[in-house]
């Protein structure tokens, strides 16, 4: 790991008690996978060259994980620093209540202006934001239907693109703000998640180029040894069949054949996702532009992050839920440069819960006892830290034939999974274990009952359990 680019510019701006600015960028849906900075099989074909050039200036984050990865209740854990089970947001059902402690909250209470723009999706209305403008539930790709704070009717932005529309009103936040207080913006875009219609002007994009394949995509669909449906690529194929209006609506395989028609759908799919993700890349580079242009960037923190990952095909997948890693990594990429050397390289691992308590301590503001994370600020510093986690819990709650409950443990190295959701199959069945050295793709379930290492993560699961509060 890289540290900072000089220890007296961290000291220096750590004794000043500065409160740096925050930038929170956030994306749906966004894979880790589908950013060329991170690396893997579509770097060589989809560059995220706005993205990329943040991660050249701040850090990347290698091991960012989610602790239940749906939309709804990842939104909730990076509000409140707490796991499901503690903030009662378990389900896509469920919303977080406006009487909940939130880092926004405690933000304001620092002295912080608070802005929130763009997808919501936590049902209440935004509590701790001074200014909001949200699109309510999923929202709309075009045309997008905002909700504004003291407005009482919503309006409808004819001949808008969501992403661009909410980067114009975050900027427009920007530029009539009170610049003589540190401010926390919230810039929430709707993609990447399906329908993935994208703007007429990525339409060209990718038109002719052949999208590379994981080396799963004809394998057996499913983790558990086969006994977890998930949801394939041929229930995507279905949607796009039926007249579903995916992408721009064009799906028109050439055969019948189930081997042809999984590769087709995952080429219409995946063009479609990566044309969502260029609108992304192009509207952060509006955001550094102006923090640029205004003379901000050095005192502003930058972060693009996803509220989850997604199956880009892996395991004939789309959609996230599982334990799986396509799933359950997050991207995070921060730019702090009185902190942050350029091209810092973060390989602990860090977690959705600690994103508020990072917050905080940039802000100087107490980390309240209600929070289960920890802020990551140090392992920027260069220095190992000494007591930094060596494993992670996730929980994932709704339950479904194709897409059971389930929780587990991950470490470094190790992954062991346990789905008390799948019925009909007897307790030894309900396990997976991976070596992620040995497996990284998570091809092979490796679990073959009692070893001491499979023992020794029962164990450390058991005791996160316990220490965690998760005893249902």
């Amino acid at each position: 790991m890289t540290g900072c680019l000089a220890g007296s510019l961290c000291s220096l701006a750590l004794l000043a008690g500065e409160q740096p600015n925050i930038v929170f960028i956030m994306s749906d849906d966004h894979a880790a996978g589908a950013i060329s900075s991170y690396g893997g099989r579509l770097a060589s074909v989809a560059r995220t060259p706005n993205i990329d050039r943040l991660a050249s200036q701040g850090a990347l984050l290698r091991n960012c994980f989610c602790t239940n990865s749906i939309c709804v209740p990842s939104r909730a854990s990076i509000l409140t620093g707490q796991y499901s089970h503690r903030n009662g947001v378990r389900h896509l059902s469920d919303a977080l209540s406006p009487r909940t402690d939130n880092v926004a909250n405690r933000l304001q209470q620092a002295g912080y202006q608070t802005a929130l723009v763009g997808k919501w999706h936590l049902k209440r209305e935004p509590a701790g934001f001074d200014y909001w403008n949200i699109v309510r539930g999923q929202g709309r790709y075009h045309d997008p239907v905002m909700f504004e704070r003291d407005l009482e009717e919503p309006r409808v932005e004819e001949g808008s693109y969501s992403s661009d529309l909410f980067t114009s009103k975050a900027l427009a936040w920007l530029e009539r703000r009170d610049r003589s207080r540190p401010f926390c913006l919230m810039l929430h875009f709707k993609a990447t998640h399906a329908p993935w219609n994208f703007h007429p002007r990525h339409a060209e994009l990718y038109r002719d180029v052949s999208i590379p394949e994981p080396d799963s995509l004809l394998g057996v669909t499913g983790p558990a040894g086969g006994r977890v449906p998930g949801w394939p690529l041929e229930i995507l194929a279905g949607r796009m069949r039926s007249g579903a209006l995916h992408g721009d609506g064009r799906f028109v395989p050439t055969s019948e054949d189930p081997r042809i028609l999984r590769r087709e759908v995952y080429q219409k799919f995946l063009k479609d996702y990566l044309r969502c993700v260029a609108a992304i890349d192009e509207n952060v580079g509006r955001v550094m532009s102006y923090l640029e242009a205004q003379g901000l960037e050095s005192d502003t923190v930058l972060v693009y992050t996803s509220d989850q990952g997604y199956f880009l095909g892996e395991h004939n997948y789309f959609d996230k839920r599982f334990m799986l890693e396509e799933s359950l990594r997050m991207p995070f990429i921060v730019r702090h440069p009185a902190e942050i050397a350029p091209g810092t390289l973060v390989e602990e691992m860090v977690l959705n819960v600690d994103f508020p308590s990072y917050f905080l301590d940039l802000a100087g503001a107490p980390d309240p006892g209600s929070m289960q994370g920890r802020s990551f600020r140090p392992l920027f510093s260069g220095k190992e830290v000494a007591d930094w986690r060596q494993s992670m819990y996730y929980r994932y709650f709704s339950n479904s034939r194709e897409r059971p409950s389930h929780y587990g443990i991950r470490t470094a190295s190790e992954k062991l999974i346990y789905y008390d959701g799948l019925s009909g199959v007897e307790d030894e069945k309900r396990w997976e274990y991976y070596d992620l050295a040995g497996d990284p793709g998570e091809n092979t379930n490796a679990y073959a009952g009692e070893n001491p290492r499979v023992r020794a993560l029962k164990r450390r699961l058991a005791e996160l359990r316990t220490q965690l509060g998760d005893s249902d």
